[in-house]
């Protein structure tokens, strides 16, 4: 198989690795990276330090420009939500109508912006829980003993390509789930991503920064409380209790150093996923005249400070 990475990040770099170890003789495995990354990879692999995995190098095929690598079998996409539609454009000479692509990122519609920018091809939704960073050397670190992906096909046409996937995927390292309800699995990732992922990225601090201070936890409660009814007031099968597992989850029983990619995005001055969270809830919210008030105050403060 031609297999293509697009957005060599955390995960995207977890995947290439993945993909790099488990591949069969005839497999092809094309990153897609760019300026001191490329540099980076091709100068010493992609070192993967893994806590499932353990340290391994990879050497996939590298390119700046997808269009040079061909028409791919099957492309995941790890790109961050704001570069979504910029790099589907890029990978449109990629694709065709038997080509498998598969956007892997945080957000509820990276599925219909994808389907939506490509003309032909089979286009899966997916989500994953994996912790995972980014190095200055552009290596990647996984942590933990689990990493998670969830994948479904809403298209008849599209039941064997998910099938492919899966079996690709599903190794040690790996495990690939096909859940009953992926609209509830995207949710309930988004939930926990519209709380933590914001709260710790307005405070730039960890989960001990959280703890220490009750206005933060109370807020960071009302922002999952907030994203929650948004999703329930759209349709979606939540339980009853989630934002209380959520919560205990990440407050109790979470690492007190832990924090979120957004607040390691903004602590590095990089542009961050407003948008994907805070500014989903606001706009979900108004059209569902529900109110947000945690959301919408911390989500103007962070888009004022970034001059948006």
């Amino acid at each position: 198989m031609k297999i293509m990475v697009s957005g060599v990040g955390s995960v995207g770099g977890y995947i290439t690795s993945l993909l790099c170890r488990y591949r069969a003789a005839d497999d092809m495995i094309t990153a897609v990276v760019r300026g001191r990354r490329h540099e980076a990879l091709a100068a010493g692999g992609l070192v993967l330090h893994s806590e499932i995995l353990g340290e391994c190098v990879a050497h996939p095929q590298l390119v700046t420009v997808p269009e040079t690598a061909g028409v791919q079998d099957l492309i995941f996409v790890c790109v961050k939500n704001y570069s979504l539609t910029e790099a589907l454009q890029a990978l449109l000479p990629c694709v065709d109508a038997h080509t498998i692509v598969v956007p892997i990122m945080n957000g509820i519609d990276h599925y219909a912006v994808t389907r939506s920018a490509l003309p032909q091809g089979h286009v899966l939704d997916a989500l994953i829980y994996i912790f995972a960073s980014g190095n200055a050397d552009y290596s990647v670190n996984q942590a933990g003993n689990k990493v998670r992906l969830c994948l479904a096909a809403y298209e008849t046409a599209d039941q064997e390509a998910l099938e492919t996937v899966r079996q690709l995927l599903d190794h040690p390292g790996m495990t690939c789930v096909l859940p009953a309800d992926m609209q509830a699995e995207l949710w309930t990732k988004f939930i926990t991503n519209c709380g933590f992922n914001v709260i710790t990225a307005y405070y730039a601090c960890d989960i001990q920064g959280l703890k220490d201070d009750p206005v933060r936890l109370q807020e960071y409660r009302s922002l999952l409380d907030e994203a929650y009814a948004v999703g329930r007031a759209e349709g979606v099968a939540l339980p009853d209790e989630l934002t209380q597992k959520i919560f205990d989850r990440v407050i109790l029983r979470s690492s007190p150093h832990v924090t979120s990619s957004m607040a390691q995005d903004v602590m590095a001055g990089r542009r961050i996923e407003l948008e994907t969270f805070g500014g989903v809830v606001c706009r979900l919210a108004e059209k569902r005249q529900l109110a947000v008030p945690v959301t919408k105050r911390l989500y103007e403060a962070m888009k004022q400070k970034a001059g948006n």
